[in-house]
């Protein structure tokens, strides 16, 4: 029991785990094992195949640095890969919100604001092509000007998404460009995050506040079933999910958005633990998108017997509404072709209430308690499951000591799905977790609220932003990335930084080679942000972890000392 509990905090998983073992299964845990030892150069950031003269390395350990067939050295392989992982999970954003737009633009659905909704796409035509100052709109005016005064400011995909890509492909390569270059791109993926949020409000209507359940409890043995896996577009989960209504199949999530109005999509696990469900045998048929999906779900599906339908194209059908339909009715008859299926689901599922804004939450509540001392800090945990660590196990023990020690806990994505796990995010638990100081702000803020609220960070920043007397960087505010996996993350993590909130990144970014990379992106994110992206190189237990994380937020003089711990 010790090796299973050394691979996930979640007892539910560690049922199939055993039984992984027993039937020979292969998941995400063992090829991680497979793969050690990792790579030092890669992890490192000393390697780069962006030519075909390569691949090429760089030793950190001896005195003259080995160089790259084009002549890069190590410091130049290291901010390169930065950046590299920065524009991919840029990219994820900007798809995501391309293949939506596109979908609207189509009427493929009709919006619920159709004003709204014009505005909202014009805004999306400005970023790809322009950055036409609308692209910035809804953002305070302070970020906005620190964002021009650092040099980071936008001018549309068509431009800085291309001009960055070529960096890679040769020419002088300094650092500090290099820096300014990352983050303006991660810049992109921000404004798309928020597009897309906005975009989903105006053609369904706004999410509202909403009680779900989640871990593989949600799954029901007797009736068809439904699993969306990843970034789909919402248009397709919209139609299918109102196609499964009409024919009573459940519908539920892994890894993507859980609520879509006027549907919930219950989340059934978290990223790690992906292809767990499927063993259940309680699952028919999945729909699988982009991002958070492992190539493996595949191979997993067909032993289970479970009907497997990638999202890629599928929007370009003629009758969508007619295709959603084909979709339901493959898993009912698939449904009924497994009954000699084994089901085998866990008796375990929570309660949470997610999806809070703006609306829901008075921020000058929370300014206020934040610019008294009622509260000591800002936590906002974001990140999905790294294999590296037990799942779950760093989320969790990290939002427990802050809600002990009156620190607000804001959760973004998946990392709200850990939480909820592990009943944080259920409001009937708010005072077993929470300090005194911490449960009478969540009390004067709603009757619903858990102890760690589930609220997009990018839209908690920038409402907070307004609503703050002083620069965010002046607040013991830091962001958590403990367990991050996806580039999307590292995207996320810069963008944070450019808000003007410490950013704390575990695991390590593969940087650590150059120190002087390492020392310039320190310098670069103090001195134009007023914050530090920490990036943490040691191996240390979860509770090591959250105490170090609390002694810094509750020491904001200590963010802007040693970055590289």
């Amino acid at each position: 029991m010790e090796f299973i509990q050394r691979k996930t905090a979640d007892r539910a998983v560690s049922h199939f785990l055993l039984k992984a073992v027993d039937q020979e299964i292969t998941l995400t845990w063992d090829r991680f094992e497979s793969q050690l030892p990792e790579c030092g150069f890669c992890e490192s950031g000393l390697s780069c195949r962006d030519c075909l003269q390569g691949p090429c390395i760089s030793h950190p350990f001896r005195g003259q640095s080995k160089l790259g067939v084009c002549g890069k050295d190590k410091d130049t392989l290291a901010v390169q890969t930065l950046m590299r992982l920065v524009l991919k999970g840029t990219m994820s954003c900007l798809d995501q919100l391309n293949d939506f737009a596109d979908s609207v633009k189509a009427g493929k659905i009709k919006p619920v604001d159709e004003d709204r909704a014009a505005q909202t796409l014009k805004a999306i035509q400005n970023l790809f092509e322009n950055g036409d100052s609308e692209v910035v709109n809804g953002f305070p005016a302070v970020l906005v000007d620190n964002w021009k005064a650092a040099g980071i400011l936008p001018q549309g995909i068509a431009r800085d998404v291309f001009k960055a890509s070529q960096k890679l492909e040769g020419g002088i390569c300094e650092i500090e460009e290099t820096l300014l270059w990352t983050f303006k791109t991660s810049l992109l993926g921000c404004m798309a995050d928020r597009l897309q949020r906005h975009l989903k409000a105006a053609v369904f209507g706004d999410t509202v506040v909403s009680e779900l359940e989640v871990n593989l409890g949600v799954l029901q043995k007797d009736t068809p079933t439904i699993l969306f896996y990843g970034n789909i577009s919402p248009v397709l989960k919209q139609k299918i999910a109102a196609a499964a209504q009409a024919k009573k199949v459940g519908v539920m999530g892994v890894c993507t958005d859980p609520l879509l109005p006027p549907y919930r999509f219950f989340p059934v696990t978290t990223a790690a633990s992906q292809e767990i469900p499927l063993m259940t045998g309680a699952v028919d048929l999945i729909v699988t998108g982009h991002q958070f999906v492992n190539p493996s779900l595949a191979d997993v599906a067909k032993d289970w017997k479970v009907a497997l339908v990638p999202a890629d194209g599928l929007e370009d059908n003629g009758d969508l509404d007619a295709f959603a339909r084909q979709i339901v009715e493959q898993a009912v008859n698939t449904f009924e072709i497994r009954q000699n299926i084994p089901k085998d689901v866990p008796m375990v599922k929570e309660p949470a209430v997610m999806g809070f804004s703006a609306a829901d939450v008075d921020v000058n509540k929370i300014a206020a308690a934040l610019e008294s001392g009622k509260i000591k800090g800002i936590a906002i945990l974001a990140g999905s499951n790294n294999v590296k660590y037990t799942q779950d196990d760093i989320l969790a023990t990290v939002a427990k000591e802050f809600l002990a020690n009156d620190i607000l806990c804001i959760s973004d994505g998946e990392a709200s799905v850990s939480l909820a796990k592990y009943r944080l995010l259920d409001p009937a638990r708010q005072k077993k977790n929470c300090s005194e100081g911490l449960a009478a702000l969540l009390a004067s803020l709603g009757d619903n609220v858990p102890a760690v609220i589930d609220w997009s960070m990018t839209d908690f920043l920038t409402a907070l932003s307004g609503a703050a007397q002083k620069s965010l960087s002046d607040y013991p505010i830091c962001t958590y990335f403990p367990e991050a996996s996806r580039t999307v993350e590292v995207t996320k993590a810069m963008w944070t930084v450019a808000m003007g909130i410490s950013t704390y990144f575990w695991p390590c970014l593969p940087v650590t080679g150059s120190p002087k990379t390492q020392a310039a992106l320190t310098g670069f994110c103090e001195e134009r942000f007023g914050a530090s992206l920490h990036v943490i190189t040691q191996k240390i237990d979860a509770r090591t972890k959250a105490g170090y994380f609390l002694k810094t937020i509750k020491a904001p003089a200590v963010l802007s000392g040693k970055a590289w711990e």
